[in-house]
């Protein structure tokens, strides 16, 4: 088997060789390098083969970097069906019409800084921008570590010409645009925006929530499961800090007690029609709320509150901090009760929060040593 060996970095790989004749009789030379062993070049040797056989080998001189950046998405395994799904409109939409019929070994740092250019000129916001940047940064890196390109273009770009994300915007109710939105409208679903202010909870949270997790006498709900992407429901909080019990105020005890009367209700009246899935939030049948019915749920009650300002739901969450902050909690406090990773999170999402923090402490200071 035409199997050879290399020295990269002080190691030894492996890359393959063989000759074939093309359809005017040229002989020409198929190869790739980049393997780590033996036996894995082996088998990509017999699979080039095979697809030079069939007539589907792709020579990577010539393959166009939109080929290569979609076989390499399809084949990616450690994201999400979100973000795979985000990552599939990011090719569609913005990278494979601005670089993607570029073949791979020739596209440069110029194409690079144009297409970065091109999304900013369409208005996209610089997270988003920053994320299709990042995502093909990737696909150079993978591409170069499988020496399908001689040069990764990325290594080559000045700092300035990379984007950069802003800092995530925090926006908050006050104390009383929140008893204004509250006390403004009754609805069977009141209790999602009741639960998302007081808890500070995620979107995917509250809609995953079961009543097996309520726990009515000790005032905790237990963070054990979400609503996932494409409606699944997932075992386990977004990250690993969110598995969390949150203690509840007796008013939200209340709250959701009046909410499994209406539960039980219409559990009632849709009788077989009903599917049980122990759900907090759902449907009048028992299903979970969709995520695009949960965000125009959203809009027509904040249409429905002209006078209150426009916020994202996301930003109830950031109220809830905004309030328990003003309110003169620790942030470790603030931190375990939304479950981000550390404290560090917390304290860069909110420190705009607490401009009473530091003077406390100084006039604290003042009071022991005087």
């Amino acid at each position: 088997m035409p199997i050879y060996e290399y020295q990269k970095g002080g190691k030894a790989h492996y890359y393959y060789a063989f000759e074939v004749k093309d359809a005017s009789g040229e002989r020409k030379t198929i190869k790739k390098r980049g393997f780590t062993g033996k036996k894995e070049a082996r088998a990509a040797e017999a699979e080039a083969r095979v697809s030079w056989e069939k007539g589907n080998y792709i020579d990577p001189s010539t393959m166009l970097y939109g080929e290569y950046v979609k076989n390499w998405l399809a084949n990616k395994q450690d994201i999400s069906d979100q973000t795979r799904a985000t990552n599939d409109g990011h090719l569609k939409n913005h990278i494979i019409p601005e670089i993607g019929q570029i073949p791979l070994q020739k596209v440069n740092v110029t194409h690079i800084e144009g297409m970065v250019k091109k999304l900013q000129e369409k208005g996209l916001a610089p997270g988003t921008v920053k994320k299709i940047y990042n995502l093909v940064q990737t696909s150079f890196k993978d591409a170069a570590i499988k020496e399908l390109i001689v040069k990764n273009p990325f290594n080559l770009l000045a700092d300035g010409s990379k984007p950069r994300a802003k800092k995530a915007s925090v926006d908050y109710w006050t104390v009383d645009e929140v008893r204004e939105f509250l006390g403004g409208f009754e609805h069977r679903l009141k209790i999602l925006f009741i639960l998302a202010i007081y808890t500070g909870m995620r979107r995917g949270e509250i809609l995953g929530l079961r009543w097996k997790d309520v726990d009515f006498d000790n005032g905790q709900i237990r963070i054990s499961q979400i609503l996932a992407f494409k409606g699944k429901i997932k075992d386990g909080a977004k990250t690993t800090a969110g598995n969390r019990s949150i203690s509840i105020p007796p008013v939200v005890v209340a709250e959701l007690k009046k909410h499994r009367t209406v539960v039980i209700q219409e559990k009632w009246e849709a009788k077989d029609n009903y599917k049980d899935n122990d759900l907090v939030i759902c449907g009048k049948d028992g299903r979970p709320v969709s995520w695009s019915n949960f965000h125009k749920f959203w809009i027509r009650r904040l249409e429905k509150a002209p006078n209150l300002r426009k916020i994202r739901f996301h930003d109830l969450r950031h109220t809830c901090a905004s309030l328990l902050l003003s309110a003169g909690t620790h942030p470790k406090i603030v931190q375990e009760l939304l479950g981000h990773s550390s404290i560090k999170v917390t304290l860069d999402l909110y420190s705009h929060m607490m401009p009473n923090i530091q003077a406390d402490a100084v006039k604290n200071l003042e009071k022991m040593l005087t």
